[in-house]
């Protein structure tokens, strides 16, 4: 397997290319989703299966082989087709309740003994690890899924609240990309982070900007440490370059941030 640089430019064998894609390649054949195996798939479809039979609305654990996972395909709009779903206060609320739901029935599951997470973490619930709305399924402007669980691993409540925070409010965003999302006008960013947390049903004094700019920080150091390990895509994030214009861009995204106030007082 080889490689040569020419320029700018980067020449890979046929060889490299089918190994790289195969290693990120995700298929939906009907309603069964195919996704690459990875060292921690047998303790995410157990997490899975709790959910599941818990009532949540969760990907079905169908099993794996040597080289994929299987998972069901959870119904509703996702990925780009999720963003106009979140426009308004009831979608992002309805997104800290299912997110509620599904920490209060991971909280009483038991990892197997040989549990293998993406992170290595503690904490008192399973979190999802990247609750953005392109990982939740969709329908006429609720949050009715949510998928994705490569990155799930134990923590606190916190971590995975000021990640969705991030996005749903959203912290640091500028108008570019807040009119690629769907928004027309600058969104009320304290009241959207005042409805996703009374859908979760917060109960604690919150700055919305500093958690979800420690869990940013946060979640750029994880792609580098798996990038490190040879996971990918996070190896060819780190190749590229992408952590560090990640965080080069924390100051403007604080900047960017400013005229609301963040601090968030729920009882």
């Amino acid at each position: 397997m080889t490689s040569a640089s020419f320029g700018s430019r980067r020449i890979v064998c046929k060889e490299q290319r089918r190994e790289l894609s195969e290693q990120r390649r995700v298929l939906i054949r009907g309603d069964v989703v195919q996704r690459p195996r990875k060292p921690w798939t047998p303790t995410v479809q157990s997490l899975l299966r709790h959910l599941r039979l818990n009532g949540l609305p969760v990907p079905e654990p169908l099993g794996y082989d040597e080289n994929h996972e299987y998972v069901g395909l959870v119904a509703g709009d996702a990925g780009d087709q999720a963003w106009h779903h979140q426009l308004q206060r009831d979608g992002v609320r309805s997104a800290g309740v299912l997110l509620r739901r599904i920490h209060d029935a991971g909280a009483t599951w038991q990892p197997p003994d040989d549990a293998i997470w993406s992170v290595r973490s503690r904490g008192d619930v399973i979190c999802h690890g990247d609750p953005q709305p392109a990982n939740f399924a969709w329908r006429n402007g609720t949050a009715v899924g949510l998928f994705d669980w490569d990155a799930a691993r134990p923590g606190s409540r916190l971590d995975d609240v000021a990640y969705a925070l991030l996005w749903l409010v959203p912290v640091g965003v500028d108008a570019a990309e807040l009119k690629r999302r769907g928004f027309t006008s600058m969104p009320d960013r304290r009241d959207r982070a005042e409805a996703f947390l009374d859908g979760y049903g917060w109960q604690d004094t919150i700055n919305v900007v500093e958690v979800a700019l420690a869990r940013h920080r946060q979640a750029i150091e994880e792609v580098e440490m798996l990038g490190r390990e040879g996971h990918q895509p996070h190896a060819d994030w780190v190749a590229a370059g992408w952590p560090d214009r990640w965080r080069s861009g924390l100051d403007r995204m604080r900047l960017l941030s400013n005229g609301f106030d963040p601090l968030i007082r729920v009882c």
